[in-house]
């Protein structure tokens, strides 16, 4: 996910911050139950792979996700296959619309499920300096915010 925000479901409506003297989200939702059909969460994200039974590709599928399709955070198993193969890196730096900070914070995120995660960001760095050969600030801006 490169992109996410709340925005009001009528176009030209500013959405205004409730509850601020509330203890949690879900009391400021019990308080005002009308935000749930006044607001919705949109998020734009980059499909860096796929997968096909127990088989990772590290390549765009052969369709678009369906338009109802339901997102989730990879559990810990789909991030350590998805992990295991750094192909995906090459998508990910080339995306226009991914910036350092989704290559990083992406990267953190896989470390964090593996067991070794310094080992697995070294191997990162390593391929990052491979595919940013020619923009050395661009990786050394990157490898700074890979610190987990």
């Amino acid at each position: 996910m490169y992109v996410a925000g709340t925005v009001p479901s009528e176009p030209g409506r500013r959405p205004i911050a409730r509850g601020r003297d509330e203890a949690s989200e879900e009391d400021v939702y019990r308080q005002h139950p009308q935000l749930a059909q006044l607001l919705r969460t949109e998020f734009n994200s980059l499909v860096v792979g796929h997968s096909n039974g127990d088989v990772v590709y590290h390549y765009l599928p052969p369709m678009p996700p369906r338009i109802h399709a339901f997102v989730y955070l990879c559990d810990r198993e789909q991030a350590q296959r998805f992990s295991q193969s750094l192909d995906f890196l090459n998508l990910l730096v080339k995306a226009p619309q991914s910036g350092d900070e989704v290559v990083a914070a992406s990267l953190r995120f896989l470390a964090s499920f593996n067991e070794d995660n310094r080992g697995f960001l070294v191997s990162a760095g390593r391929e990052l300096s491979r595919l940013l050969a020619g923009e050395p600030q661009r990786l050394n801006a990157i490898l700074r915010r890979m610190r987990p």
